[in-house]
């Protein structure tokens, strides 16, 4: 590691209905290095991630579902020592995955946990319903 602590940008979240409506969320951390390892001094900048495990059903209230992911994703990171720096929330699937579309107002569920978060989000704006 280089550097004395790991930082994030924020967490992504995902949305799965194969079965049932549910959220999972995972963020990446980085260390201080970057394009400066140093073989010979020791110095070899690291990087992780971090993931629910499972998803978190929805049973029909979104927002609860969501706190709960980014919350235990967010306490988790802090206890590993790993700072937030400038956080948003972000959302995957939308081009990743045409054929799994994020739930109807996802950009609304997103901007209300970021606005409890104290977050930021990218510019969704064209993806409002």
């Amino acid at each position: 590691m280089i550097g004395k602590r790991y930082w994030s940008t924020g967490i992504s979240l995902r949305y799965g209905d194969e079965r049932d409506p549910a959220w999972a969320g995972s963020l990446d951390f980085y260390d201080e290095g970057f394009a400066n390892d140093d073989r010979e001094a020791g110095r070899i900048s690291t990087v992780g991630s971090l993931r629910t495990r499972y998803y978190i059903r929805t049973f029909g209230r979104h927002g609860d579902a969501l706190a709960a992911v980014t919350d235990t994703l967010r306490r988790d990171a802090e206890k590993l020592g790993i700072e937030f720096r400038d956080p948003y929330l972000y959302a995957e699937g939308e081009r990743e995955a045409p054929n799994h579309p994020l739930p109807k107002g996802w950009v609304d569920l997103l901007e209300e946990q970021a606005d409890r978060l104290g977050w930021g989000m990218p510019g969704y704006e064209s993806h409002r319903g």
